[in-house]
């Protein structure tokens, strides 16, 4: 199966030419790391075909738990891979994914059966595990309580010699690639494994990644990733919607946001609801040069006033989305795979993050020096923060909530966006961080940063609770530490914070 690329909008014909001249499609094929400054992890480019061991492997470890009854898979995730396993498991919901410590969100998937339930550990090299751990481990209690070993219901998913090898204790171990990691990781081990195990015909994705790469790797004008990648070196904003394809705007949003937002350069990837979403309906309005993208199963259409559409299986958008953002950072200079910021995200103490300033009913509001003495509401917040932006800026939202209970919050980004006349991004933390987070770190310093955090329910795990909120406030040191504006909205009580936010926006 093919992935293709519909464009009304050429990139320039000189720019194509000049990546034909210099063999970069085929050089990206044979991993030639002199085509970036330093390809930190450039494993991704053979992950195809490196991972067809793991066929059988998978289908051995599905059919034997299968026949002990574990047919639902809960994958507790770092680094981005469970939003990969999402897409190719295409809304299948025996797949639960677990990439935050929300204890509601923990909660609600504890809440299903648990005999019949598998826990995937997976997490890249060179992620921060101690997420991962904690989910595991609360997990884990459950299984005990419910008189379940933890051992026979476990597998791991891990490079060699991680900390999740040292603690599996029993469990089994699938082994990942160590030269992988983020969104590159999506056709290995550490997305493979549980959309495998959750029936995901990995077989079929493999033999379509490897396809697809056979005409990614030639040296044609006509090649995809050439076109695409230029399109994604020049544009400001690129803005992405979906049509048939769970999850993989999402996807390729952090893709290229990660590998593309480093040395204060790199587009803005936007995920939008559709075509009536402002950054989609009216994109030269808000930022001139904001190209839309549209991305679609093969036998769908594109989006109604999509200027650019790829079309394929989610494995062959993994392929032509990977290759086509490889070849924008080799136009723009920089590294793909390379995650410069990715200390950042854990803090270091060096910056003060700000207290409470004011309560507005059911919502504490943090802000630094940039909050006008005074301001008393959430709508003069958000105003202050707006106000806060430099020229060509953009609003970028991190919601540390349950994405499932707490969806609403995501409704309100196309009126942010209307309201402020800024481009907005929204993300799930940490979901989100090793794509927009790296951005907006290390990307160019136009982004002003709203982060909703919430108060979890007296009897789920504090130390749930306490993680999430501490990857908030490490998160808002390491902005605050690169000068962005960072304001913190806290819902004493989320649904009533919820209101109060929907009214403040309103009111902008």
């Amino acid at each position: 199966m093919t992935a293709r690329l519909v464009s009304s909008v050429p990139p320039q014909a000189d720019v194509v030419e000049r990546l034909v001249d210099d063999s970069v499609a085929s050089r990206i094929a044979r991993c030639d790391s002199s085509l970036w400054p330093r390809a930190a992890r450039p494993g991704w480019v053979i992950a195809a075909r490196a991972s067809r061991p793991l066929v059988g492997e998978i289908e051995a470890l599905r059919e034997q738990l299968r026949v002990a009854g574990q047919v639902r898979v809960v994958l507790a995730a770092a680094g981005g891979v469970g939003v990969a396993a999402e897409v190719l498991a295409e809304g299948d919901p025996r797949l639960v994914v677990l990439d935050t410590t929300d204890p509601a969100q923990v909660a609600d998937a504890l809440a299903g059966d648990l005999a019949a339930t598998v826990l995937v550990v997976s997490a890249p090299p060179g992620e921060d595990t101690t997420a991962v751990e904690l989910v595991r481990d609360t997990v884990h209690r459950a299984f005990q309580a419910e008189g379940l070993d933890p051992a026979a219901q476990t597998v791991v998913v891990t490079a060699p010699g991680g900390p999740l090898m040292e603690q599996a204790a029993g469990a089994t171990v699938v082994l990942g690639p160590s030269d992988v990691d983020g969104p590159w990781a999506a056709l290995t081990a550490f997305a493979l494994v549980p959309a495998g195990l959750a029936g995901v015909d990995v077989g079929a994705v493999i033999a379509e990644a490897a396809e697809v790469r056979a005409e990614l790797d030639s040296d044609d004008p006509a090649n995809p990733c050439l076109a695409l990648g230029a399109l994604l070196a020049a544009a400001p904003v690129v803005a992405l919607a979906e049509r048939g394809a769970t999850g993989l705007a999402e996807w390729a949003a952090q893709l290229v946001a990660g590998g593309l937002g480093k040395d204060g350069r790199g587009p803005l990837p936007v995920v939008v609801e559709g075509p009536d979403a402002p950054e989609w309906a009216d994109p030269e309005s808000l930022r001139p040069g904001t190209v839309t993208v549209s991305l679609s199963a093969s036998d769908i259409g594109a989006l109604d006033g999509a200027a650019v559409a790829t079309l394929g299986s989610p494995a062959a958008q993994f392929m032509l989305w990977q290759y086509s953002t490889a070849v924008a950072a080799h136009l723009a200079g920089v590294d793909p795979t390379d995650r410069p910021d990715a200390a950042d995200i854990a803090g270091n103490g060096a910056v003060h993050v700000p207290g409470v300033q004011f309560t507005d009913g059911d919502i504490d509001v943090h802000a630094g020096a940039w909050l006008p003495s005074g301001t008393s509401t959430v709508a003069e917040a958000l105003r202050a923060l707006i106000d806060a932006a430099e020229a060509d800026a953009h609003l970028t939202v991190h919601a540390y909530l349950d994405r499932l209970d707490d969806a609403s919050a995501a409704v309100l980004r196309p009126e942010l966006t209307r309201r402020t006349g800024l481009p907005t991004t929204f993300g799930w933390a940490p979901r989100c961080l090793p794509g927009s987070g790296q951005r907006d770190k290390g990307g160019p310093a136009d982004a002003v940063i709203c982060q909703i955090t919430g108060d979890a329910e007296p009897d789920l795990p504090a130390d749930l609770a306490e993680l999430q909120q501490a990857q908030a406030r490490a998160d808002a040191e390491a902005l605050i530490g690169r000068g962005r504006p960072v304001l913190r909205l806290h819902f004493t009580d989320r649904v009533a914070g919820l209101v109060t936010l929907a009214r403040a926006v309103q009111q902008l």
